[in-house]
């Protein structure tokens, strides 16, 4: 099964910070408090090339959003 099949826009998901794919994970290191988990909710998918939904859009706090690719996001808070 297409691991980006299973996800939907809502769902609340987690991350390594390092897999962020904009803005540089530097960035978003430094915008982020340290009580702050890589964890967020998908606002929605990207597609790349002939692929639908390669990439997800993730708001991880109120101002910061990331884009990551749907192979290493983990359903779910862990």
């Amino acid at each position: 099964m297409d691991s980006s099949a299973a996800l939907q826009v809502g769902d609340r998901v987690s991350f390594r910070i390092c897999d962020v794919y904009l803005p540089e994970p530097a960035e978003v290191l430094a915008n982020l408090t340290s009580d702050v988990e890589a964890n967020g909710v998908i606002v929605e998918f990207s597609d790349s090339g002939d692929r639908p939904r390669a990439y997800a859009v993730v708001r991880i706090t109120r101002g910061q959003v990331v884009l990551l690719p749907v192979t290493v996001i983990r359903k779910g808070i862990s």
